[in-house]
């Protein structure tokens, strides 16, 4: 998903479809552009969407990464990293898990190459990037928690609550879909 994309949806949601087309004017057209007003909109959007989608990562959604990294000492820097650690998840050198020690800063072992599976909080993104989300997680379920922020930022409080309960019935329907989606074996004694 684009972030351009939810962004315009968003603008839909909050009755601005005239900034969604002055947008689009601006990706068509190099002599287009925002006004003041527009941009200012458009930013705090930005600012609400990122904010949402650092939500969806660290509450509701995971991101995960792995990651092959190799160290003389066996520290290994978080700042080394692709991606911006949360939490790591496991430590394997020649696949066997090993153990560890993390720091504020850092990830320890005795092993010099060792692969790292985590979770990762999205960097910020700008209005001509890629959303870390995309398959269930639906253009629409980002762009109303986005809505819904920048409505309770804006002080239209009724608003803000409507795109919340869109935003937590969306997040909740796909919650109760993965549910759904775990099977347990059959009970051989019944």
């Amino acid at each position: 998903m684009k972030v351009k994309d939810i962004i315009k949806s968003a603008l839909v949601l909050i009755g601005r479809e005239d900034v969604a087309r002055s947008i689009e004017k601006e990706e068509e057209s190099e002599t287009a552009s925002l006004t003041a007003e527009e941009k200012e909109t458009v930013e705090t959007l930005l600012y609400c969407f990122n904010s949402v989608e650092d939500e969806l990562a660290r509450c509701y959604f995971p991101l995960k990464a792995e990651e092959a990294l190799t160290s003389e000492d066996g520290v290994y820097s978080f700042s080394g990293f692709t991606e911006r650690p949360l939490k790591i998840i496991s430590v394997t050198a020649k696949g066997k898990k090993i153990k560890f020690e993390a720091d504020v800063r850092f990830l320890k072992t005795d092993a010099k190459e060792i692969t790292v599976l985590y979770r990762y909080a999205p960097p910020k993104k700008s209005l001509d990037g890629e959303s870390a989300f995309g398959g269930e997680v639906s253009e629409r379920l980002v762009a109303a928690g986005t809505a819904s922020e920048y409505c309770l930022i804006c002080g239209e409080a009724a608003e803000a609550q409507a795109w919340e309960s869109v935003y937590r019935g969306e997040i909740d329907r796909l919650r109760r879909k993965s549910i759904n989606r775990t099977s347990f074996p059959p009970r051989r004694w019944v």
